[in-house]
């Protein structure tokens, strides 16, 4: 009982803790938006306006995203926007976005302190790593400053994942349903942080195997185990890329080694502790970095982790000759999927979070009573979150410069969004009358290079094609459904529609299925004989898909089940 009681009061804590994150972003009730935030606030929209006629799943863009059935919400995974969709049924935009902000900040906390604390038995050293980690510069740029929302969402799971990992490859292999829910957790929020996650867990096998020269049989067993279930939990995210996405030339973001930092612009950064630049890892991860060697010296592990995160801070920067590996068609294929290396701060930011947390729960045990200590604690906790509210001070003082660009709607032809135009909850809606800033394309056919810019603004235009005459019209639209009227004058058959062709695409003509072909653009194309012509476009996911939802709906209840009464039988 005792137990549950601390646990208990940990969770009121951190909840406690989020709550003071978190109030201090209803002040002004305004967003300065740029980035990925017209992309993820889109998808959200959809997701919401879908939720009110009465469908739970969203596959194509039909409110959002200029009406062109862009298949993004098939691609790039939603699980974990549907909480800020149902909360948009109760607040107003702006508070739903920073209700869901803190609700991940208590989640990323909680397996924050969980994960520690199972690798150490301290509670201390957990609640400090919980809070290191979780206000790290770059988690708080990723949420808030950015809205790289993907990536802010995968953040939360890392320290799973890894204690997954170090339990099958190291310690108690029969703790592998960690690493499989770790990763399945992953794999619904951001398919390009399980790139990279694998490759850094296929490094450590590799590493394993290189210096103890051995992998036990119980060991494979429990890894395969873990990817079996992580199949079995994440099916539904799997089939759609396997059957819509691979082979079907669809652009998606390009491989590369962009935006580099150098080393010295990364401390010039990370001393400031500002999250309004991507550089920053923060003071207190900076400060380990320099003098965690020392703490780490005695113990084996410790050490490996300090130095695995050393590894990822230089691997962020210059100091790796990124701009060389451009030119490299092997890197790039490899890597490329990268992007940014200034990604990898997420790992940094992580392993020496560890090492940090060492270093200060080191430090508390010199004081002699518990008094003392709990004072240490709750003076760390006190100075934790003024650095946390002075790291954000770039937040309001970026909705303070917006001021002169309050967001009007957008009327004609779209235009990209702003940057850092300035929405509340009068003119929020005005963001759907812009292209988003990044990602607006996403998905969209690949065409050859001297054709990608007419075709794409051709589609996002809403330009129907009839024979050889192009006309914008504007669609009706319902959740996953896109409905154009079209209208004849002469004697051509064919109509060109700006909606984008899936496999799963469905086309009816008049009230009628019928079959459609693709088009030089790669969107949906109809012959009619007739003037008068209702062409309602739909996607209808493959029986497989909703069998893999079931598989995986089904997957969860029995592990759930399973944990549940294990916790009870201990």
């Amino acid at each position: 009982m005792l137990k549950i009681n601390k646990n208990f009061i940990i969770i009121l804590f951190l909840a406690a803790i989020t709550f003071l994150y978190t109030s201090i972003l209803f002040g002004s009730n305004q967003l300065a938006l740029t980035s990925d935030s017209s992309f993820h606030f889109s998808r959200v929209e959809e997701i919401y306006h879908n939720l009110r006629g009465h469908h739970l799943l969203t596959f194509i863009a039909s409110y959002t995203f200029n009406h062109t059935g862009v298949g993004n919400f098939l691609f790039y995974p939603t699980v974990f926007l549907y909480p800020w969709a149902f909360l948009r049924f109760y607040f107003n935009p702006i508070s739903a976005f920073f209700i869901w902000y803190g609700l991940f900040l208590f989640i990323t906390l909680t397996i924050a302190y969980y994960s520690m604390y199972s690798f150490s038995k301290n509670r201390g050293r957990s609640l400090i790593f919980a809070l290191i980690y979780t206000i790290a510069p770059y988690h708080l740029h990723l949420g808030l400053y950015n809205y790289v929302l993907g990536e802010f969402i995968a953040y939360t799971f890392v320290p799973l994942i890894f204690l997954g990992a170090y339990n099958v490859f190291w310690k108690n292999f029969k703790k592998w349903p960690q690493l499989a829910i770790g990763m399945s957790l992953l794999l619904y929020s951001h398919l390009l942080s399980v790139y990279l996650i694998s490759m850094i867990l296929t490094g450590l096998v590799i590493s394993k195997i290189i210096i103890q020269r051995r992998f036990e049989s119980e060991r494979i067993l429990a890894l395969c185990k873990s990817i079996g279930l992580t199949l079995l939990l994440s099916s539904f995210i799997i089939v759609p890329f396997i059957t819509d996405f691979i082979g079907q030339n669809l652009a998606s973001p390009k491989k590369g080694f962009d935006l580099l930092m150098s080393f010295d612009e990364m401390i010039v950064a990370s001393v400031s502790n500002t999250i309004s630049i991507n550089h920053s890892i923060g003071i207190i991860i900076l400060i380990t970095a320099l003098l965690g060697w020392y703490f780490v010296r005695k113990s084996i592990v410790e050490k490996n982790i300090y130095i695995i995160g050393i590894i990822f801070l230089c691997l962020s920067t210059t100091l790796v000759p990124w701009g060389l590996l451009d030119h490299s068609h092997t890197a790039l294929n490899i890597l490329g999927e990268i992007q940014f290396p200034y990604r990898f701060n997420t790992y940094s930011s992580f392993f020496l979070s560890i090492t940090a947390s060492l270093v200060l729960s080191q430090l508390l045990e010199q004081f002699k009573t518990n008094y003392l200590r709990k004072i240490a604690i709750i003076s760390f906790v006190f100075f934790s979150i003024v650095g946390y509210y002075g790291s954000i001070q770039s937040i309001f003082d970026r909705v303070l410069a917006a001021n002169q660009n309050y967001l009007l709607e957008s009327k004609g032809a779209p235009i990209p969004l702003p940057i850092n135009a300035l929405v509340d909850k009068s003119n929020y809606n005005n963001i759907f009358s812009y292209l988003v800033l990044n990602g607006e394309t996403d998905y969209y056919p690949k065409y050859a290079d001297k054709d990608t810019g007419s075709y794409n603004q051709s589609i996002y235009n809403n330009y129907v094609i009839i024979g050889k005459r192009e006309i914008k019209l504007v669609p009706k639209t319902v959740p996953n459904t896109i409905i154009y009227q079209v209208h004849k004058s002469g004697k051509e058959e064919n109509i060109n529609l700006p909606i984008i062709d899936y496999n799963r695409t469905q086309v009816k003509l008049n009230n009628k299925r019928v079959t459609h072909t693709k088009s030089f653009r790669g969107t949906v194309e109809v012959k009619s004989a007739q003037k008068n012509n209702k062409i309602t476009v739909t996607y209808q996911p493959s029986k497989l898909f909703y069998f893999s939802l079931f598989i995986s709906c089904l997957t969860w209840i029995v592990l759930i089940i399973r944990i549940f009464v294990g916790k009870l039988k201990k």
